[in-house]
Parts: structure tokens; sequence; C-alpha cells
């Protein structure tokens, strides 16, 4: 089977607090939430999330942060429950859709994640929506949905892996080293999306391209360890 990752979320920038409602003390509490759920610490993030509910209740982007760290600890029923809170104060219908459809996501519910990414045209959406396609098998309407993304917003990176991953998956390598190329050129690229193209290079029998791809995360015996396994993937393949 074929390892490679989907991402329906990306490192998105949740707009800071304007009201003047809220005192200074409040704003960089949330500030500080946000950055450390991007670090990847979603379990402090929480925490301090629920410090700025606790002092703002009305401050719709701590519950939308707050389900975020629960979508991400996967803790599902209480990232819906703090998305319901942030409908009914009045979050943006889009946001609010597209946090719901990832938790149906991670339910394996697709139907219901369809239809809530179906709901918006933000990139957010149409790209999670891709990859719903995606893993229905329908992998043309996914491709059109990332190519509308990367059309509008350039430098959407998750639309690029995905689109790469989805054009493997079509058994179409030489177009999909095309799309990962692009997203390993973008500022937020990672060694999720420069294994992707690694993958891509192995399957297209570049395999001294994809150990330069892997080396770029990975030396020693850790790096012998993934041109092994790519090597493994693409004889499975033959």
């Amino acid at each position: 089977m074929k390892k490679v990752l989907f991402i329906v979320m990306s490192g998105l920038f949740l707009s800071s607090c304007t009201n003047d409602s809220y005192d200074n003390s409040v704003d960089r509490l949330y500030r500080v939430a946000h950055k450390t759920r991007l670090d990847g610490n979603s379990e402090i993030a929480a925490k301090f999330y629920t410090k700025v509910i606790a002092v703002a209740p009305d401050m719709v982007e701590a519950y939308l942060g707050l389900a975020e760290c629960y979508i991400d600890m996967k803790l599902l029923d209480a990232a819906e429950s703090n998305l319901k809170i942030a409908a009914k104060k009045g979050g943006k219908g889009s946001r609010v859709s597209y946090l719901m459809g990832k938790c149906y996501l991670l339910r394996g519910n697709l139907t219901a994640a369809k239809t809530e990414f179906s709901k918006y045209k933000t990139p957010d959406c149409m790209n999670a929506l891709g990859a719903v396609y995606d893993n229905l098998g329908e992998h043309e309407k996914a491709q059109q949905l990332y190519k509308q993304v990367i059309v509008t917003n350039p430098k959407y990176i998750d639309a690029y892996n995905n689109m790469g991953i989805s054009l493997m998956l079509s058994d179409n390598y030489k177009e999909a080293i095309f799309y990962l190329e692009n997203a390993c050129t973008l500022p937020d690229s990672n060694p999720t999306y420069r294994g992707n193209l690694a993958l891509a290079y192995g399957l297209a029998g570049q395999l001294q391209k994809a150990k330069a791809v892997y080396a770029q995360d990975f030396d020693g015996e850790e790096l012998e360890q993934k041109i092994a396994y790519l090597e493994d993937i693409v004889a499975s393949g033959k």
C-alpha cells in the first residue's frame, strides 16, 4: 500500500482579536494560544484558549481555536461542542463548517464530511472536499477542486500536496512530481511534503532523486531505512 498523506488542514492563520471590548492581556493570551497550537502543542494551547474564554466568553475565535485543539487531540465530542457554541455566537459559517467537516472525516463519516465541505467555496473547504473525493476513489473530481484552489491561491501548499497524491493514486507520477515539487518550494514545506515527493520520485523509477529528497531530513541508518522501505514499495508495485 502506498504510504501518502492527504492534508485536510494547513497551519492556517486565525484572525487575531481586534474587538475593543477585549483588553491587551486577553489579546496577548489569545496570541500565545494560537502560536502554541501552531507549534504543535495542542494540549497546552487548549488550556490557554480555555483561559481566554473564561475572561472573554463572547470571543468566537477562542472557541474555534479550542475546537481545533480538540480535533488535533481527537477529542471530537469536545470539538463539536465548541463549534456549536461558536456558531451560536456568530462564528463565520465557512470556518465552522470546515472544522465540523473535519470532525466527521475523523469519525469516518465521509458523507457528512462531504456535506459540510460542500457548503462553502473557501480554499479550506474545497481542498478538504477534494480529499474526501480521493478517499471515495473519485480522483478526477478531486483534482478539479485542487486545481481551482491553486489557481486562486497559488501559495496554498496543501492543495499542491493533495494534487500530487491524487495523481500518484491515478498512476500519473510525472505530473505528481510537478505538483509535489511546487509544494516543496513553498515556505511552509516540511518532511511530510518532502516524503510524498520522495515517494513520487521512487514510483517514477527515480530512486536517486528520492534519496536526495529524503537526505534533506534524514541521514545515516534512518536514511537507509527510508530508501529500503521505498524500494520495497516500488518492487511490490511491479
